[in-house]
């Protein structure tokens, strides 16, 4: 009896040393560590084991062979709700986050209207030190659920690695770096919009890497995949084509249910092919060029193939006069796409080719750069502040359809994820463009990360 007494007595007074520890790791106001609770919950079940005259827990007993996975923590026999491999293991394996953008928008000859463009939240997930899963899931005007991509990547070596699931395609670059709060404007260019149509993604897989030849910045980027192309044109001549001159390869992309197919399914026997390759030979600058080539009809008759090239270059900052003058950003991307038409797609109206560009400059200051020295206004409260003067020129041609842009902008960023934006955008259209296409328009919007 004493003995057991003794037993329980040490038992309580190592539950309270635990404690003792972990409070006292708080003292500094340093949060606890998953790992310091996982040494403390440890060192309990050992005091546990100990009681119980040496016996291992029931749990443990059931595990089978050394190395065998830990059985949940929320206990077996539950229909397999919690029996998952992400609730088994201690370690913090799974990452959330996202972003998301809300817009005011005042266009000629519309009522002014607010927007939640976007919400997106992503999933992050290590697998394995060399499998790891990411997702996006992206809710559209508060309704509209999609994927925006969703895919394993195998990790086998810095120049090789494997990628498959829901892709975005590396058709530009604006279309792997496409959210919200990297964009220094509230719209996306318009060849972005309507020949390479960002968000532009694919059930394939492929391979990616990078390559470090030299000492120094520069790296050589690649991805290459099989996809399952777009869904541009039935073979029932009752169903219109869905490329257009108006809204381009947008009602065409892999991932619209055109045609009566699935979202993300094929409309047609034939893999497609998207690839990028980039050099980047310094730290802000890269030169990209890349194509996506494929079927785009039911009958496998008509290819359509998209090349593009992307280009973007940093000066940095400089002090004429003692004055400091940027950072500076020059960028542009440009895409043309040779849509092949038979005599079946040209009697349903099928456009012809399609192409455009965007060319942007981005001036990075600070009201401080123009005050007496020592003045803060916005650094006083946020200390990475920036301000960013924009001004964008944007043409496209859908086969008659040309379409000119010019949009300036001015965006606070308090941080660097977070950002708040200002732009007016002087519009014109000529040839097939409809009257739409005039309407001026200002924007503002707030973006940020989460």
């Amino acid at each position: 009896m004493s003995s057991t007494r003794a037993s329980r007595s040490r038992s309580v007074l190592l539950q309270v040393i635990c404690l003792a520890w972990v409070a006292a790791s708080r003292a500094d106001d340093r949060p606890v560590t998953r790992e310091e609770l996982d040494k403390v919950v440890r060192e309990l079940e050992e005091v546990k084991r100990q009681q119980g005259g040496g016996k291992q827990p029931a749990k443990e007993r059931s595990q089978g062979a050394p190395g065998a996975p830990a059985e949940s923590s929320f206990g077996p026999g539950r229909g397999g709700i919690y029996d998952k491999p992400f609730l088994r293991g201690t370690g913090p394996r799974t990452y959330v986050g996202g972003y998301f953008d809300v817009e005011y928008i005042d266009r000629e000859e519309s009522p002014h209207d607010f927007r939640l463009h976007r919400l997106v939240p992503f999933f992050v997930a290590d697998i394995h030190e060399r499998v790891k899963f990411a997702s996006e899931v992206e809710i559209e005007d508060g309704s509209t659920v999609e994927v925006e991509f969703a895919f394993i990547d195998l990790l086998l070596a810095g120049p090789l690695n494997f990628r498959g699931g829901v892709i975005l395609d590396p058709l530009g670059r604006f279309n792997l770096y496409h959210d919200s709060p990297l964009y220094d404007l509230t719209d996306r260019p318009l060849v972005n919009q309507l020949v390479i149509p960002t968000t532009l993604r694919e059930v394939g897989a492929g391979l990616f890497g990078v390559f470090e030849p030299l000492s120094g910045d520069l790296q050589i980027k690649y991805e290459a995949y099989l996809t399952s192309g777009f869904k541009g044109l039935s073979d029932d001549p009752a169903e219109d084509p869905a490329i257009s001159r108006g809204d381009g390869f947008r009602e065409a992309r892999a991932h619209e249910p055109a045609f009566g197919t699935r979202r993300f399914g094929d409309n047609n026997n034939d893999f497609s092919g998207v690839g990028r390759l980039s050099i980047e030979p310094t730290l802000g600058s890269e030169i990209g060029a890349s194509a996506h080539h494929g079927a785009y009809d039911e009958d496998g008759d008509n290819d359509l193939t998209i090349a593009a090239v992307d280009a973007r270059y940093t000066f940095r900052q400089f002090q004429p006069g003692g004055v400091p003058v940027g950072p500076i950003e020059v960028l542009g991307e440009g895409a043309y796409a040779d849509i092949e038409r038979n005599t079946f797609a040209r009697g349903l109206g099928v456009p012809g080719d399609f192409w455009g560009y965007y060319a942007q400059v981005n001036y990075h200051f600070l009201p401080e750069y123009f005050l007496p020295r020592g003045t803060r206004l916005t650094t006083a409260l946020f200390p990475d502040s920036i301000f960013t003067l924009v001004g964008q020129w944007n043409h496209v041609n859908l086969d008659g359809n040309r379409r000119y842009r010019w949009t300036v902008g001015l965006n606070f960023r308090p941080v660097e994820s977070t950002v708040l934006k200002l732009d007016y955008q002087f519009n014109h259209g000529t040839g097939k463009a409809p009257e739409s296409a005039d309407r001026d328009a200002f924007l503002i919007s707030l973006a940020s990360y989460f």
